[in-house]
């Protein structure tokens, strides 16, 4: 039974959780499942200018913060612009925003 139970856990789980990174809502700073829009995009603005903290990724595994989409360590005008391009201008996330699990 406890070997049928690594199989099932090792099966379900995603393969870069199994290298130690996975993250939930990177590029989506609301997390709210919908990607680059007008929320998360004020988001980042209050994070990088107003001195709003960025929420941690629910995920405990995920080295960054939702906001910092190119993957500096810090969300700057860069990740706004970035957030700007994908949520309003048709720029493809996969371009635009960082791989956080490398």
């Amino acid at each position: 039974a406890d070997l049928e139970n690594i199989i099932r856990l090792i099966a379900e789980t995603p393969p870069t959780a199994a290298f130690g990174c996975a993250c939930d809502c990177h590029g989506d700073p609301k997390c709210d499942g919908i990607r680059s829009n007008v929320s998360d995009v004020v988001t980042t603005v209050d994070v990088a200018f107003r001195g709003g903290i960025s929420e941690a990724d629910p995920n405990p595994l995920c080295p960054r913060a939702p906001t910092d989409v190119n993957c500096d360590g810090v969300t700057t005008i860069t990740d706004v612009v970035k957030e700007v391009n994908v949520a309003f201008r048709g720029a493809d996330p996969a371009t635009e925003f960082c791989n956080p699990c490398p």
